[in-house]
C-alpha cells in the first residue's frame, strides 16, 4: 500500500486541482503564476505540487478552479473484503478525530467494484470501525458540511483516496445572491474571460449579462481580487492540521494586492428584473464601481469606444424554435458588423444551427461546456474594413 501523508506545514505534496473541460490550460497558467511547481494537464483538471500554503493560497485565489484535492493512498483491492481490510490499516488518526464528521463519496470503473453506494459504505465503515476498536467511539456521518470529505476512485482493482480541501466547490463564490434560472457558473464565466485575451485596459461589453456573472468575473480579474475573498469557510479549515496563523497570513497578503485600478466594463441586459439581480451581485463583490450596467436590447447598444472585447451567452436554443434562434443569430451577426468594428467578438452557444447564422467566420473556437450543454466558445475578430485591407501594410496610413 502507498500512503501519503505529506501534506504538512513544511513539506510539499501532490494537489490535484479540478476544472470545466476546455479550462485547464488557463488553470495550469494560474498555478503557475502563484508559484506551483511540476504542473502537469489532464482532462478537466491540473496536478500541481506545493505545501500546505501553497494549498489555502489555491482555494482563496485560482479564478478557474473547481476543487482543491489531495491524494493520501493508493493500494490494490479484488473483493470488498480487501478494500475494507485496506482501510482499516490507515492512520485515520492523523486525519480527524473521532469527534469530527466524515462523507465518502465513490468513483467507480472496475468489474469488481459495480455499486459506488456499497463501496462509500464499506470504506466508511473501515474508517469509522478502526476508531470504535481504538477509542470506544466514531466519528458520525454528516452528507452536507462534512469535516472530512473522502474522494474514492477505483480503476479495476486501483484504489485511489483523495481529500477534498475546498469543502463546497469553489465556484460557489459568495457574492451571488441572486440569480437566473440557468445561472452560468462563477468559474466557467472566469474562464471564459481569460480565454478571450481581454486586458483590463480595454472596454469589455457582456451583452446579454443575466445575473452580471461574466462582468463580475473580469473585475474580480482586472483588480486582483481573490475569488475566495467572499467565502466564510473552506474545506481545509476543518482539517486537523489547519494552520489559522499561516492561512491568516496568506489572506491579509492576497487582500493587499487587491487594486483599484480604472476598468471599464458594461453589463447590459433588456429585461429589467434580471439586470438588478446583475446589479446586486455587483455590489455584493464591491466591483459596482467598474461596472456600468445598462438596461437596453443588446441591438440597440452603440459602444463608447472604437475597440474592446464584447462577449455574448446568448439563448442557446433549448426552449426556442430553431427558425426563431437562428434569426436571432443572424441579427447577432448583423448588430457586430455594423457597430463593434474594431471589436473582438466572443460567444458561447451550444446551437450548431446558431452558429451557421451568425455571418462571420470564427477565428478561433474552443470547446468547452456549460454545466451538461457542449458548447463552442467562437471567436469573431470585427475589422474596420476588410481583413485583407487591414492587413495589407500598403492601405495603412505612412507617417
Amino acid at each position: 500500500m502507498k500512503i501519503s501523508y505529506d501534506y504538512t506545514h513544511t513539506g510539499d505534496f501532490e494537489m490535484k486541482v479540478t476544472t470545466f473541460f476546455g479550462l485547464e490550460e488557463i488553470l495550469a497558467k494560474e498555478l503557475l503564476q502563484l508559484g506551483g511547481k511540476d504542473i502537469t494537464e489532464f482532462k478537466r483538471g491540473v496536478s500541481v505540487v506545493g505545501d500546505i500554503g501553497f494549498l489555502y493560497k489555491a482555494n482563496l485565489c485560482l479564478h478557474t478552479a473547481l476543487k482543491v484535492i489531495v491524494p493520501i493512498a493508493k493500494f490494490e483491492a479484488n473483493n470488498e473484503q480487501e478494500l475494507y481490510d485496506n482501510i482499516k490499516l490507515i492512520d485515520w488518526e492523523r486525519f480527524i478525530s473521532n469527534s469530527d464528521t466524515l462523507m465518502v463519496e465513490s468513483v467507480l470503473n472496475s468489474e469488481n467494484f459495480t455499486h459506488s453506494q456499497f463501496v462509500s459504505q464499506k470504506v466508511k465503515d473501515g474508517i469509522v470501525d478502526r476508531f470504535r476498536d481504538k477509542t470506544g467511539s466514531r466519528p458520525d456521518v454528516d452528507l452536507l458540511h462534512p469535516a472530512f470529505k473522502l474522494y474514492v476512485h477505483i480503476y479495476k482493482n486501483e484504489v485511489s483516496l483523495n481529500i477534498d480541501s475546498s469543502g463546497d466547490p469553489l465556484y460557489k463564490r459568495g457574492y451571488r445572491s441572486d440569480i437566473n434560472e440557468a445561472p452560468m457558473k462563477e468559474v466557467l464565466a472566469a474562464g471564459l474571460v481569460k480565454l478571450s485575451g481581454w486586458e483590463k485596459h480595454h472596454l469589455l461589453v457582456d451583452g446579454m449579462c443575466g445575473a452580471g456573472t461574466i462582468a463580475i468575473e473580469a473585475a474580480l480579474w482586472a483588480n486582483n481580487i481573490p475569488p475566495g475573498y467572499y467565502r466564510n469557510e473552506f474545506g481545509f479549515m476543518r482539517w486537523r492540521n489547519f494552520d489559522e496563523k499561516t492561512y491568516d497570513t496568506i489572506y491579509e497578503s492576497s487582500i493587499n494586492k487587491i487594486r483599484n485600478d480604472k476598468v471599464e466594463i458594461i453589463a447590459n441586459d433588456i429585461d429589467f428584473p434580471t439586470l438588478k439581480k446583475a446589479k446586486i451581485n455587483t455590489k455584493n463583490a464591491k466591483v459596482d464601481d467598474v461596472i456600468t450596467c445598462t438596461q437596453e436590447s443588446f441591438f440597440d447598444i452603440t459602444p463608447p469606444r472604437q475597440a474592446g472585447v464584447v462577449i455574448l451567452n446568448p439563448p442557446y436554443g433549448e426552449r426556442i424554435p430553431v427558425a426563431e434562434i437562428e434569426n436571432l443569430y443572424k441579427e447577432i451577426g448583423n448588430k457586430l458588423k455594423k457597430d463593434f468594428k474594431g471589436f473582438n467578438a466572443w460567444i458561447i452557444t451550444s446551437s450548431p444551427e446558431a452558429i451557421k447564422s451568425i455571418g462571420l467566420r470564427p477565428s478561433r473556437r474552443i470547446h468547452v461546456f456549460n454545466g451538461s450543454l457542449e458548447c463552442r466558445y467562437l471567436k469573431f475578430e470585427l475589422y474596420d474594413g476588410s481583413k485583407k485591407a487591414s492587413k495589407n501594410p500598403d492601405t495603412m496610413t505612412r507617417k
